[in-house]
């Protein structure tokens, strides 16, 4: 039984929590409940130095829910031959990138915090790394709430963010958008979430700030008035809350509650090759 060799053990900060003894080709429902009363309870867990196959991963995550097609998926960083696998890579063959993303920064973010449903997860296993760079950073949104200054907490207690969905945060038109006609970000297409969503299982309240300011507004606010009170949520959750740093190893996952987390990662070497495969499952609309 995986009571009897399963560990959770706090990875250097409350965020993360290094998952001990779980056999990837021997477990069952049972197992796979602890595991998941684990990942609601830190947000954020590891496995270190796992051997495991592209379909061994698929099969682990099919545990968690459905599976969520991430855009990027339906461009660069389709898998050949399993269709669930965002390929994160900065190789290429024949001239051609090989998977998404390259080998630039990527800043905090909360995974496709545009969509109507985003996902409620996602597990990242690391292919090859590079000898230094591309680590990824954690925090919790749980925290981020909860340390709020009391009057800061009433001002975002009901209201709604939104976000524009027509352009990436590289500027580049997402798939399928066309360029809208006005230049007020306000009226393009886009989609409205709660400043403080409610975690559907935990019933925690956390902080939902998207994956960046441009193009977000605090419905109902005078435009100046909504971006400074974002510049000042966006500073106290990334300059003031306890940040996970996950230094790779080829096999390690990580895997995090993306209704509770943010996240990001560290440039690297163009010269040096990185490659993680990521799967993600679905999840509810925020409430």
């Amino acid at each position: 039984m995986l009571k009897e060799r399963l560990k959770a053990v706090q990875a250097e900060s409350n965020v993360c929590a290094d998952i001990e003894g779980f056999d990837f080709n021997n477990y069952d429902a049972r197992d796979i409940e602890e595991l998941r009363q684990y990942w609601l309870q830190y947000g954020v867990l590891r496995f270190k130095q796992t051997r495991i196959s592209d379909a061994d991963q698929v099969a682990f995550s099919r545990h968690f829910g459905e599976f969520v097609i991430h855009p990027k998926q339906l461009q660069e960083g389709g898998h050949p031959t399993h269709p669930e696998i965002l390929v994160i890579s900065n190789a290429t063959q024949d001239g051609k990138p090989t998977g998404a993303m390259g080998n630039s920064e990527a800043t905090w973010h909360t995974d496709t915090w545009f969509y109507e449903k985003p996902p409620a997860g996602a597990i990242l296993r690391a292919v090859k790394v590079p000898p230094t760079g591309g680590d990824t950073y954690f925090l919790s949104t749980y925290m981020a709430y909860e340390t709020l200054p009391a009057a800061l907490k009433n001002l975002v207690d009901g209201r709604q963010i939104f976000f524009q969905n027509v352009y990436d945060k590289t500027g580049k038109l997402r798939l399928g958008k066309t360029e809208p006609a006005s230049k007020d970000f306000r009226e393009w297409g886009g989609i409205v979430h709660p400043l403080v969503r409610t975690h559907g299982e935990t019933g925690r309240k956390a902080l939902y700030l998207g994956g960046t300011s441009d193009g977000a507004w605090v419905v109902g606010m005078p435009l100046d008035e909504s971006n400074a009170l974002l510049a000042e949520l966006w500073d106290h959750t990334t300059r003031d809350q306890e940040i996970f740093v996950q230094r790779w190893d080829e096999g390690d996952i990580m895997m995090w509650d993306n209704r509770c987390t943010m996240h990001r990662r560290d440039s690297f070497d163009p010269a040096s090759i990185r490659i993680m495969h990521r799967t993600t499952t679905s999840g509810e609309r925020p409430i």
